[in-house]
């Protein structure tokens, strides 16, 4: 609702519009379809009308608005995969990142792992606790992450000068993701973790 926005419009008399600009050139007409079906077969019947007078399609054009929403949307939906492509790549490397550290701490726990394991610990008590502590890590990591998120939301909505405020779907939606990276690439070390042998964890230093 700026100025000099497109839904900016003045409606007066042609005759008034000529005495007040000293110029009777129209650029442009409007119309409009009452079934937006319709558009198509409009735009064929203008180009019928204008073509014989014209005699040259370069010095006219027929313009739907429909064609310009689908431009728009083909962009957005363009730009929504590329955003999506950088999320993935973000997500991938936040999980290696999380296996990562946890192969490490399986590495530095393994005679841990060995003496619970002579102690009776089941496999699939070891491996419940890694997969516990990965899914743990990367709640840490989603938690932070949403804070700052949060945070910028508002900051840079200020800037921009537009009401941003993050919805309780989104923050539940990467709090899951965070939760399910965690336990995703925490399988890996959470199982090798379960496979080790107690004598040989035992022996480890």
């Amino acid at each position: 609702m700026e100025e000099g926005g497109s839904d900016d419009f003045l409606y007066l008399p042609y005759t008034t519009a000529v005495k007040l600009s000293r110029n009777g050139v129209i650029g442009n007409y409007v119309f409009t379809t009452v079934d937006t079906d319709e558009t198509e077969t409009v735009k064929d019947l203008f180009d019928e009308f204008l073509y014989p007078i014209f005699k040259d399609e370069d010095l006219y054009s027929i313009t739907a608005m429909s064609e310009m929403l689908d431009s728009l949307n083909s962009m957005i939906a363009m730009m929504s995969l590329l955003v999506g492509g950088i999320a993935g790549i973000s997500l991938l490397v936040a999980g290696v990142g999380v296996m990562n550290i946890m192969l490490v701490s399986v590495t530095e726990r393994t005679r841990e792992i060995g003496i619970r394991k002579s102690l009776g610990a089941k496999r699939r008590t070891i491996m419940q606790q890694f997969v516990i502590e990965a899914a743990v890590t990367s709640s840490l990591g989603g938690i932070l992450g949403i804070i700052l998120g949060c945070l910028l939301t508002g900051v840079i909505g200020n800037m921009m000068g537009m009401e941003a405020e993050p919805t309780l779907g989104s923050v539940l939606v990467a709090f899951g993701v965070s939760v399910g990276i965690g336990l995703l690439f925490g399988y890996m070390p959470a199982g090798r973790a379960a496979r080790l042998n107690p004598i040989d964890a035992l022996r480890s230093e």
